[in-house]
């Protein structure tokens, strides 16, 4: 398996995995099987441990490439 397929597999179960997390955490709140104050305490555990994995992946695909002309800085033409 190509190396970058299995980082996008990874990337995909891990900020998936966060997502589907927290979307429970809520929607036990919303039934009413989990008190909101308990929910608040299990996010933000949740949150701390696995907000920078979600950090890194998010930078590592969406950050600026290095040899990307993207990254030219803007001319900005003086009004005249």
């Amino acid at each position: 398996m190509d190396p970058e397929r299995t980082r996008t597999w990874l990337a995909f179960i891990l900020v998936g995995g966060f997502a589907l997390v927290a979307c429970l955490t809520v929607s036990l709140v919303i039934t009413g099987f989990l008190q909101t104050n308990d929910a608040i305490e299990i996010l933000k555990a949740f949150s701390s441990v696995f907000s920078g994995f979600v950090g890194l992946v998010i930078g590592y695909y969406f950050g600026r490439a290095e040899n990307s002309s993207n990254n030219a800085p803007l001319k900005v033409e003086p009004d005249a």
